[in-house]
């Protein structure tokens, strides 16, 4: 029956007004859906819904048949309370409303409480800091509010909140964030950063990237990514996991000054990190005689003496278009080497080949699954295929992830494994065949103690790099993809290019004892893959570990 009682008149849309002006302006008088209103509404439902005397209703874009706005019109109707427009706002607003309603005395309380959620939000995030989590994560539900971090590439518990106080805390993050923008073209999806302006941040944490999404049942999800403050110039490169062959990879590209070097993997993979520190290597090398431009938004890289280019938008401008003048703002420069912090669209990904092609090094990220997958993802992009077969502009690709390194204190044994049902055991002696050490030097993650984070101490880089010939790229142009990888991956005596494939990598640090295979065959390949797709470093994973070993 209750909708007998709705408007036949559409929905009218409306910007974000001050408090009580919108009321005001289509007289929609006293407000009866506050405290001890006709038509009260929980505290919580606020954003969405306002109804005033004189029959005005305001709601939240997109909810006009939530179950919210029905409940308050059925009420209404029972009521025999009129209502005659239904206008849509911005949550914004419509809590506007409510403070205006209640005075002064409420958006003070309003001004304490976000003052709070700001304190409340430094904690949380000085608590994932001191467990040097890379990710914070804020998942609103319908009965609470649970704060995650990624510590080690793990995801783990570290608060709760209440559905409220979570949706709060975001919102206090946005209150003070920079770079503030809309994604794909749809507003309820935003992104921002806080900076150390913002007062929220500890000692040692630069900037806290935002992305903000909502969710199914007017819920929400919103991650914080923690970018740390790196060691001044920090350009020691082995350390990071490379493998011997593949830091002479990352030399000889770092020794050039022309052409395109792009390095690929996964969100939170340190592809920032590598890309930092070999161009802090290359700059030191050449005695700081050379120039680097840096185009990025946000500004992640620390590299000594580089030109970081803002991206100022005009009037009319979108962030994209401002990037793309950065990047012409470059070839007016005179520089030697580029920067561009992530090839992501088509636009960006013909002017990175531009500048490699107008002689300069540009170096860049991509988001690829293996290193020789980075070509598919040029072309995916639009790059004409004869760009591609030339060895002087794609000159350099590497691929990397990141996984755990066990703690020594408190890894466990592939017998315990086995006992615990973690390991099983066909894949426990598929390994120890493998690798031909003992199971007694293989192992798995531990429980964790005071050395470590759950069983890790850290974390390594497991890579793929490839410096293409013409014969490699003049395969791929003819789309004769298995003589390529297989040309990529043969001996250099049976003239190769000698490469690894990150399983191959990722088994030799299982050998070693470093990484356990349940997280191998997660994060990079599956044991049974290995055998079948890269039998010659198979059979040599053994020699190659008394090798290392040696």
């Amino acid at each position: 029956m209750a909708e007998q009682a709705l408007p036949t008149a559409p929905v009218q849309a409306r910007p974000v007004s001050p408090s009580g002006s919108l009321a005001e302006e289509h007289g929609g008088g006293r407000l009866i859906s506050g405290p001890g209103g006709e038509l009260e509404v929980p505290a919580a439902d606020r954003r969405l819904i306002a109804a005033f005397q004189g029959g005005l209703v305001i709601i939240a874009g997109g909810s006009r048949w939530s179950p919210e706005v029905k409940a308050l019109l059925d009420r209404a109707f029972r009521a025999e309370i009129d209502i005659l427009q239904i206008v849509e706002s911005d949550s914004e607003a419509i809590l506007g409303a409510y403070e205006a309603e209640q005075g002064g005395a409420s958006r003070a309380n309003g001004q304490r409480n976000e003052i709070e959620r700001q304190r409340d939000l430094r904690r949380i995030i000085a608590q994932a800091a001191e467990m040097a989590a890379s990710d914070i994560h804020f998942k609103v539900l319908a009965g609470h509010c649970e704060v995650k971090v990624r510590v080690n590439g793990r995801l783990r518990h570290l608060t709760s909140r209440t559905p409220d106080d979570g949706m709060a805390i975001i919102n206090a993050a946005f209150a003070v964030a920079v770079d503030q923008g809309a994604e794909s073209g749809a507003t309820d999806f935003m992104k921002g950063a806080l900076t150390r302006k913002s007062g929220l941040l500890p000692v040692g944490i630069d900037r806290a990237r935002l992305q903000y999404s909502p969710t199914s049942g007017r819920r929400a999800f919103m991650a914080m990514r923690l970018n740390y403050t790196s060691g001044q110039g920090q350009a020691d490169i082995t350390d990071l996991g490379y493998l011997p062959q593949q830091l002479a990879d990352l030399t000889i590209m770092r020794r050039r000054t022309s052409g395109l070097y792009l390095l690929s993997g996964k969100v939170s993979s340190g592809k920032t990190t590598t890309l930092q520190r070999l161009l802090n290597a290359m700059v030191r090398e050449k005695l700081h005689e050379i120039s680097v431009f840096a185009v990025e938004e946000p500004v992640e890289l620390d590299i000594e003496g580089a030109a970081h280019l803002a991206i100022v938008p005009k009037s009319g401008q979108s962030r994209n278009e401002a990037f793309v003048d950065a990047i012409k703002a470059t070839l007016r420069s005179d520089p030697n080497v580029v920067v561009l912090g992530e090839l992501r669209d088509r636009e960006l990904a013909a002017h990175a080949i531009e500048l490699a092609m107008s002689g300069h090094a540009m170096w860049s990220t991509i988001h690829a699954g293996s290193a020789l997958g980075i070509l598919d993802r040029l072309s995916d992009l639009g790059i004409e295929s004869w760009k591609l077969a030339d060895p002087s502009i794609i000159r350099g690709l590497v691929y990397q992830r990141l996984v755990g390194v066990l703690c020594r204190h408190c890894r466990a044994s592939f017998r315990d494994g086995i006992r615990k049902g973690v390991l099983t055991r066909q894949l426990a002696v598929s390994v120890v065949e493998l690798t031909g050490r003992p199971s007694s030097r293989l192992h798995l993650r531990g429980d964790g103690c005071q050395h470590c984070q759950r069983g890790l101490s850290g974390r390594t880089v497991i890579a793929e790099t490839v410096l293409p010939d013409p014969n490699l790229l003049d395969l791929y142009i003819r789309g004769e993809r298995g003589q390529m990888r297989a040309h990529w991956l043969a001996p250099d005596r049976r003239g190769g290019l000698d490469g690894t494939p990150a399983i191959h990598h990722a088994m030799l640090r299982v050998g070693a004892g470093l990484c356990d295979i349940n997280e191998i065959e997660e994060e990079v390949d599956l044991v049974s893959s290995y055998l079948r797709d890269y039998p010659d470093h198979a059979a040599s994973l053994a020699a190659d570990l008394d090798r290392f070993d040696g």
